[in-house]
């Protein structure tokens, strides 16, 4: 048993190398239209990563300009939820006293990103508490391509005083249901994706998710 074990650790470990390796390689070749994305967003404990837990995520497919698949989970923190996080989000301790933790539903999270390019509104934040999760489960962390819609939305618009999620979301007249909640806003930020992705292709002429990943 241990050594079937050991065996499948290892064979998880090289694979997750060598579709890395596959997207490092293969990129370049892939046309925006054609890219697999999963926006991910996170509800958390606070704004430290290191400190804080996920109490929410919330995960969008975009493939062909278009949003095809989501999934979205509360996650028990096992840890206190401030008050003022409830008064954001809405969320309760007694809502997360039941549900999964996170290393009860690491292999969902994981199946469903897949080898698609992880995106994100401020990835940053994110990407850290993504990371800290996956590694507090004993898990490698997810390796993908990554694009940030508040980069693009500094490049594609900066007259725009302000890039906060909602600012974009209403300067684009994309309806912004559920805010703060992880799956309404990553949903919302697939739509932001999605036109950011035609604006590129359209108005600036980038063909390539080359020139666009971070």
């Amino acid at each position: 048993m241990l050594f079937f074990h050991l065996s499948a650790l290892k064979y998880k470990f090289i694979s997750s190398i060598l579709t890395f390796c596959v997207l490092e390689k293969e990129i370049k070749n892939i046309k925006l239209e054609e890219a697999e994305f999963c926006v991910l967003d996170f509800e958390t404990t606070g704004t430290s990563a290191k400190n804080g837990r996920a109490i929410e995520i919330g995960l969008v497919k975009v493939k062909g300009f278009k949003i095809v698949e989501n999934y979205s989970s509360l996650i028990n923190p096992e840890m206190f939820i401030p008050y003022y996080i409830t008064q954001l989000t809405g969320i309760t301790n007694d809502d997360v006293y039941n549900a999964p933790k996170f290393e009860e539903i690491a292999g969902d999270i994981s199946e469903f990103i897949g080898v698609s390019i992880i995106v994100a509104h401020n990835i940053g934040f994110d990407e850290k508490f993504l990371y800290n999760e996956f590694e507090r489960a004993g898990l490698k962390k997810p390796e993908n391509q990554k694009i940030c819609t508040l980069k693009l939305a500094r490049k594609l618009l900066p007259h725009l005083p302000s890039k906060a999620l909602g600012k974009v979301a209403s300067h684009l007249r994309l309806n912004h249901k559920n805010v703060h909640r992880a799956l309404g806003d990553a949903t919302v930020t697939a739509k932001i994706l999605i036109r950011f992705l035609k604006m590129l292709k359209e108005d600036h002429g980038i063909e390539s998710i080359e020139e666009v990943v971070n």
